[in-house]
């Protein structure tokens, strides 16, 4: 059996949306199985740092790790979901840049890792087996530092297991409302759960809320140090999200400030699935913006330099479609493409001033339009929309 293979054996919540699971859900199960291969494998311990949040805590993580590679330290990256293959999970940082491994290196790896044990993997979930092989994996790449985005929460994710030194909370907005609460200070309470006793800092970025600000200070932390850094807005949240995780690294190690503080934004290369733009002409720009907060930033910020343009929007049924599409109604929308196809959401009745620029679309092909127009393109809603928006765009380009 292969890495891959075994993976897509497990049960995947990303996929089915089932989180009733979750109900009765406890980490002791899992933590029994980190102890486990402690004791086998006896593992050096880096330096570890969770990144917890709603919005902001996938990039964030990425350029915590690009700024510590490119100062020499070898940093491992875990992160979710992936945009094509579940290999960018856990990738090793070089000179600031993200190597996904190799397919080969990795069923190695598995064969000689996991599949001896292999009753021992076969009860988690999909997430849960991710998070403790890649746990393993970043041993055998003797990584100096770690980082460790959260999955769903923090209370009760499985990356809490890793006993974080230090721990990054990012902007909290309302999310999986289902399972974490549905007010910020709900969310953020679980965000908080994450911390351990073996965490001596906890980074802020600064939610500009009294609320949460009173909630966070006040939050049992035992010797955990807090500190909330303010933001430093910039045209977009790319450049102040690594502007924010520079402060960070500075906060955390002072000795490091002058190095970071020589390292630019422009210098470094950008998460992907990020911003990106997927294609110059139309110019085509992919984000995963899934909650009406990220929405109404990532269109905001796209606005201001582009007058018109059209909106590829897919959801996933858990989200709010209707918050969503309440952050709309201003924008300069040259046409609104609603993406319903299989495993996406169906958007609810729409506002009435976006009925006119408004199409519903179930088949893939019938997409292909949009990316042969005049007009740029934006595209939100769900990191499954990547693969898709790719392959349409590459089947264009080839015809």
């Amino acid at each position: 059996m292969l890495f891959l293979d075994f993976l897509h054996s497990l049960q995947n919540i990303e996929k089915t949306r089932n989180f009733n699971v979750f109900k009765n859900y406890s980490l002791d199960g899992l933590s029994e199985l980190f102890l486990y291969v402690q004791s086998k494998h006896k593992l050096k311990k880096p330096i570890r740092i969770s990144v917890v949040g709603t919005n902001g805590k996938g990039s964030t993580s990425h350029y915590l790790a690009s700024l510590l590679s490119i100062l020499g330290y070898k940093t491992g990256l875990y992160t979710s979901p992936h945009l094509l293959t579940p290999l960018e999970r856990f990738q090793i940082f070089v000179d600031g840049k993200p190597q996904v491994p190799k397919e080969e290196v990795v069923n190695s790896f598995f064969k000689n890792t996991i599949l001896p044990d292999l009753e021992k993997f076969k009860s988690l979930s999909y997430f849960e087996f991710l998070t403790i092989f890649s746990y393993l994996y970043f041993a055998k790449e003797n990584t100096d530092f770690e980082i460790w985005e959260a999955g769903l929460g923090g209370r009760l994710d499985a990356t809490k297991l890793l006993y974080a030194d230090h721990v990054i909370l990012t902007k909290i907005g309302l999310d999986h409302s289902e399972i974490l609460g549905n007010t910020k200070e709900k969310i953020c309470l679980e965000k908080l759960g994450i911390l351990t006793d073996t965490c001596r800092n906890l980074l802020v970025m600064d939610p500009e809320e009294d609320s949460l600000r009173t909630l966070i200070q006040n939050f049992p932390k035992g010797k955990t140090k807090t500190q909330i850094l303010p933001l430093e807005r910039k045209p977009t949240y790319l450049e102040t999200n690594f502007l924010f995780s520079q402060a960070a690294l500075s906060c955390l190690y002072p000795d490091l400030t002058p190095k970071l503080n020589s390292i630019t934004f422009e210098s470094v290369a950008k998460p992907r699935g990020r911003m990106e733009v997927l294609k110059n002409s139309p110019k085509i720009v992919f984000d995963p913006a899934h909650n009406p907060d990220a929405i109404a930033m990532t269109t905001a910020e796209f606005a201001k330099t582009h007058p018109s343009f059209s909106l590829l929007l897919g959801s996933l049924p858990d989200k709010d479609q209707e918050g969503i599409l309440s952050q709309l109604l201003e924008l300069p929308l040259q046409s609104l493409v609603l993406w319903e196809g299989s495993g996406f959401g169906t958007f609810p009745t729409l506002p009435e001033s976006l009925k006119s620029v408004t199409q519903r679309i179930q088949r893939e092909e019938d997409l292909s339009p949009l990316f042969q127009g005049r007009f740029p393109v934006l595209v939100l809603g769900s990191f499954r929309l990547y693969g898709i928006v790719a392959k349409l765009i590459q089947n264009t380009t080839n015809m």
